[in-house]
């Protein structure tokens, strides 16, 4: 891959080794099967009608809506108040006094030794202030709820020392009123601050840099330049390093077009005269460039910044996590498979469309669009894992090359008109990631696999939930793709 800048005289050859040039140049035509019905005019392409199924919560967000977790927030705000207000009448029917002398005893000869309607006043204090400041106004910092909090927890401490428990002694609910009221402040607290406010930080952050593929449809003009500038100008040249076109040994282009002919892929060949493909297609390149840098980042990064999670040897396979201020946790497995590197990438690459007649895992693979000789897109539709994770299917645009002497395929999480979301599949989404095929010094015929997995699965999921699914996923998958190996190896 390189910058999106260079022209035709910039061009290598697919069968071109890595002696002749080390800059792989994207070639003058594009494979774009399906690729069709997409308004050709500007105009008509932003004023396109998205429809229902592909209005995800992250654009609903993006749009000025409330996000469904503040909704939820206020909802529970307001439960707040009706479950304090119905303990606090139920209370006041068991007291000894009869229908509304209960309410006078308690409203208008009102002590705070006597009365609990003081707890339902600060209920109503709560939620006006919390709906008001995270419903009408909309502010994203947890001031309010703490303050709330805090002079909820100082009045009921207050209130516990000059009550009066005497005179209610038979009447449990004098108790319930006061401890469920103290409850329901501090979840109000613990909800905004752990659910709330993290959850939109984020969407605010991806915002803030937009993808330049994912969600294309709805980009301004002005917002794909401002994007490409601002990808540019912290840019440096290995960013834009270019993968060698083919495996090593590949000599000729008809050699190269054998190797994408054999994952079955078919596709019209479709001019870059068209301003619209052009305009895609770049954005395509840039992310894929992107992913390709994050990639090696990740492998090159320092192992003291990965946490291990769990296996002890490359047989079974090594799990380490890393968090990131953008992603949140992403996950690396380490394994052993009996086969060379070389031989692992091609199959991988070039096969993936029958992935799942080896992984279990996976239901179904099909290339959707092929870019160039290094690049693709696909849909991948993941199998549920149990009663805990639900069947998920991802779009992802994949690139890959030799970077050192290492064979990389990364990958990142990109829309595309052919791939809309299904009701049959929670759709998630992929960030920059992919695999790593590495040699075995001194075995030529085995191989390190790394798998940087940066997955979004979407879905109101526990962390530790998602912990333990992740190490299984991933280390089912080592396993699988060692038997698939030795299936691999030539007859002796």
């Amino acid at each position: 891959m390189m910058s999106v800048n260079a022209t035709t005289d910039d061009v290598v050859h697919p069968g071109m080794g890595r002696g002749d040039d080390d800059r792989y140049k994207l070639p003058a035509t594009v494979n774009l099967p399906g690729y069709s019905g997409y308004p050709q005019d500007r105009s008509a392409r932003e004023n396109m009608p998205v429809p229902h199924d592909e209005i995800s919560e992250s654009a609903a967000f993006a749009s000025g809506k409330m996000s469904s977790v503040r909704r939820t927030f206020c909802l529970f705000v307001t439960f707040d108040l009706g479950l304090t207000f119905i303990l606090w009448v139920i209370y006041t029917q068991l007291i000894g006094d009869v229908g509304w002398r209960a309410f006078e005893r308690q409203v208008e000869a009102f002590t705070i030794k006597t009365s609990l309607f003081d707890t339902v006043m600060m209920a109503t204090v709560r939620f006006v202030f919390l709906i008001l400041a995270y419903a009408l106004f909309r502010i994203r910092h947890w001031w309010t709820v703490a303050l709330t909090t805090l002079l909820s927890s100082a009045f009921l401490l207050a209130k516990i020392f000059l009550f009066d428990f005497g005179e209610s002694s038979k009447n449990p609910l004098s108790y319930c009123v006061l401890i469920v009221s103290f409850v329901l402040a501090w979840v109000e607290t613990w909800f905004l601050d752990f659910k709330v406010l993290p959850w939109e930080k984020k969407e605010v952050q991806k915002m803030a840099t937009p993808p330049l593929v994912h969600g294309y449809g709805s980009l301004s003009d002005r917002q794909r330049l401002l994007a490409r500038d601002d990808a540019m100008s912290t840019a440096t040249f290995d960013q834009y390093y270019s993968p060698v076109t083919t495996p090593e040994g590949s000599d000729t282009e008809e050699e190269a077009q054998g190797a994408a002919s054999r994952s079955g892929l078919t596709a019209k060949q479709a001019s870059l005269n068209d301003s619209t493909s052009l305009h895609v297609l770049e954005e395509y390149r840039q992310l894929a460039t992107k992913s390709y840098a994050m990639l090696w980042d990740y492998l090159t990064m320092d192992e003291g910044e990965w946490k291990h999670q769990t296996g002890k040897t490359l047989q079974e396979g090594i799990i380490h996590s890393h968090n990131t201020k953008e992603y949140g946790k992403i996950f690396k497995l380490e394994g052993e498979v009996d086969i060379d590197p070389k031989s692992l990438w091609e199959e991988m690459i070039h096969n993936i469309n029958s992935a799942p007649t080896w992984n279990p895992t996976l239901v179904e693979c099909n290339t959707v669009m092929v870019i160039d000789n290094n690049t693709d897109i696909s849909h991948n539709i993941a199998a549920g894992i149990g009663s805990l994770v639900a069947s998920r299917d991802f779009v992802n645009l994949r690139h890959w090359g030799v970077r050192e002497g290492i064979y990389l395929s990364a990958g990142h999480g990109v829309t595309h008109p052919d791939c809309p979301p299904s009701k049959k599949h929670i759709r998630g989404f992929n960030g920059p990631g992919g695999w790593v095929f590495k040699s075995v010094p001194g075995q030529p015929n085995k191989s390190i696999f790394i798998w940087v997995m940066n997955t979004d699965i979407k879905g109101w999921i526990p962390q530790r939930l998602m912990d333990q699914a992740a190490s299984t996923v991933l280390q089912d998958y080592l396993k699988y793709l060692q038997q698939h190996a030795l299936t691999l190896q030539p007859a002796v």
